[in-house]
């Protein structure tokens, strides 16, 4: 049985276990491995800001770590329901590009709304690819949050 079908496996178990039902699909794709459940539970098993959500992911990689015998890092596993971290990257990335555009119209840093770290680095890396601004995260613990801001020519 290979990576792909052992997560499939587990995530099915993991579901049933907690009395939902849901179709599970999973594939290698960049080196890392996806695991996509699509449930009408969604709501439940996502959590407010996808809180539950993390932690299926963190105790389903161990899981699959354990039976495959290689750890299993965020950047090597990936573990969704309905697509709603898909959804999220997309929405961040949007978020930031239009405060980056904003910031270079307005010459005026933009403040976003407090975030995860891994939310945070979403923003970094789009913020990254626009000319004329740079980001830099600020605050602390549960307040910090992305700072946009023109780029001053010396």
């Amino acid at each position: 049985m290979d990576k792909t079908q052992i997560a499939q496996n587990l995530a099915s178990k993991m579901f049933e276990f907690m009395g939902a039902e849901a179709k599970i699909t999973s594939e290698i794709k960049d080196g890392c491995l996806q695991v996509n459940a699509l449930t009408a539970e969604a709501g439940f098993l996502i959590g407010r800001d996808g809180e539950n959500l993390k932690a299926f992911q963190h105790i389903l990689a161990l899981m699959v770590s354990k039976k495959i015998n290689e750890l299993l890092t965020p950047a090597s596993f990936v573990f969704d329901i309905n697509n709603y971290q898909k959804e999220r990257e997309d929405y961040l990335t949007a978020l930031a590009k239009n405060a980056a555009y904003q910031v270079l119209e307005n010459k005026k840093p933009a403040e976003l709304e407090p975030m995860s770290a891994a939310d945070r680095r979403l923003v970094h890396l789009a913020v990254e690819k626009i000319a004329g601004v740079k980001s830099e995260s600020v605050g602390q613990g549960e307040a910090r949050r992305v700072v946009i801001t023109p780029v001053v020519d010396l």
